[in-house]
């Protein structure tokens, strides 16, 4: 069983683009049933702080690979590995 931060970088795979949170919370949650609850948060402290992140995150920087392009809408960065 992946992690949250893991489920959502998988769930832009298929889904590919910029994706609201409520797209990809719906992703993850057919793929791995209801079990996490808050994708708000967790999406906005996968982005980078060069990038505008979260500067008081507790998340790991592998996993900040997201990119705001909007209120609730994110994209991968084009740059990371995609086999993750």
């Amino acid at each position: 069983m992946p992690t949250r931060s893991e489920a959502i970088i998988e769930a832009f795979k298929p889904l590919g683009g910029e994706r609201e949170i409520l797209e990809v919370r719906s992703w993850v949650d057919n793929r791995y049933g209801p079990k996490w609850k808050d994708f708000s948060t967790m999406m906005a402290d996968m982005v980078p702080i060069e990038l505008g992140g979260n500067h008081t995150s507790t998340i790991p920087e592998w996993p900040r690979v997201l990119e705001r392009v909007a209120r609730g809408k994110y994209k991968l960065i084009d740059n990371i590995e995609q086999d993750t």
